[in-house]
């Protein structure tokens, strides 16, 4: 499977669970009243797994990406600049005239 289609896959992952995160949380919090019923136990198992899910996810979604994370790191603080066919470097403060 090409990589394209990885990182694909597991962004709608991370969106499909984030919204049953999010879905339990309001059911839980907002609509279910609190107790210790059938109902509420399932969404709390729900909400509980889920957010597990979510974590394990992120972490695979920076583990996919950690190449680009750490050169735009390095870019944002200070590490090489890249220059552009102009000439200049990319952290250019003087704009579009040339007038500082």
């Amino acid at each position: 499977m090409k990589r394209v289609w990885i990182n694909y896959a597991v962004d709608i992952l991370l969106l499909a669970t984030g919204l049953i995160l999010a879905l339990s949380s309001l059911l839980i919090w907002v609509v279910l009243p609190k107790g210790f019923n059938t109902t509420w136990l399932v969404w709390i198992s729900i909400h509980k797994w889920s957010g597990f899910a979510l974590v394990v996810e992120s972490l695979l979604h920076v583990a996919l990406h950690w190449k680009w994370l750490l050169t735009m790191t390095k870019r944002a603080f200070g590490g090489r600049r890249q220059v552009t066919r102009g000439g200049s470097s990319s952290g250019s403060t003087t704009g579009r005239t040339g007038r500082g």
